[in-house]
């Protein structure tokens, strides 16, 4: 294996928004990407607490290999919504780090917890049909942040040596059938990863992602249900639209009022002093 850097490094705001391109972040500790959507608890999965949620890896290679015949190769490595992009390490690579801790840069280090296996959201997402089975075994690993720190593009990863420790792994409890190829599952296996506990916090927003996408049978929900969380997500976003444009008019307003004050005020200055003058009148 050739020397493996950063390639590029990617985070979001929220869950559902666009991915944006970083020349460089910060690692917190335990937590995420400063900015991220992990690390801010805006994340599509954050209902599902696990160590690995907190920073995404991904080969380029491996990745842009299996991407050039899905969607006319319109999907690009950074459309698999993975935080840090490396090259010079491959997707085994990668994979053979689990239970390991990876050094990225000078100063973070990463534990490898699990393969990030690819999602139906993020496939109709980017209306690329067959974008899971493509990238199964090549969408990255899940890492938790050991020592946070400055990371840049072109900084140096690798393994570090003598890290490996099985017992420090600790995917969520995740079923088996979660990392089976979705082609080979079982049907009573993939009922079993359909059903999503609704009462739990942050649940809700996974419901939204998938039925925003019409991916929503694949966690259990039924068109009329999905149709439902679409139309009150869509009135939402009109209601948030409405009340940001109404600030944008209060502080145009505002600023009217500001221009205006000064002016009169100007014009008032001016007047008393030409009354007060010895010429006038």
């Amino acid at each position: 294996m050739r020397m493996a850097k950063v390639h590029s490094i990617h985070v979001s705001d929220a869950s559902m928004r666009p991915m944006r391109s970083i020349e460089s972040a910060r690692l917190i500790e335990g937590k995420g990407i400063e900015g991220d959507r992990y690390a801010t608890g805006e994340g599509t999965y954050v209902a599902f607490q696990e160590p690995g949620r907190q920073l995404t890896i991904i080969s380029k290679e491996s990745a842009e290999a299996h991407l050039a015949g899905v969607a006319r190769g319109q999907v690009t490595v950074g459309n698999l919504r993975r935080n840090v992009v490396v090259s010079g390490m491959s997707a085994r690579d990668l994979e053979d780090a689990i239970g390991c801790v990876l050094m990225l840069g000078d100063a973070c280090r990463v534990r490898v917890h699990r393969l990030c296996v690819p999602c139906l959201y993020n496939e109709k997402l980017n209306q690329a049909p067959g974008l899971m089975e493509a990238v199964w075994s090549e969408d990255g690993v899940n890492c938790e942040i050991l020592a946070g720190g400055s990371l840049k593009v072109g900084d140096v990863v690798k393994v570090e040596l003598g890290s490996f420790d099985a017992s420090s792994i600790d995917d969520g409890g995740k079923k088996a059938a979660f990392y089976k190829r979705p082609s080979l599952r079982t049907e009573d296996e993939i009922d079993s990863l359909r059903t999503l506990p609704m009462g739990k916090p942050g649940v809700a927003r996974i419901a939204e992602a998938y039925a925003t996408v019409g991916a929503n049978e694949a966690v259990g929900i039924d068109d009329d249900a999905a149709h439902a969380i679409r139309t009150k997500a869509e009135l939402r976003a009109v209601t948030s639209a409405t009340k940001a444009r109404r600030r944008e008019a209060w502080k145009a307003q505002l600023i009217l009022w500001a221009i205006l004050i000064v002016v009169v005020s100007g014009v008032y200055t001016i007047c008393v002093r030409a009354i007060s003058s010895p010429g006038f009148m």
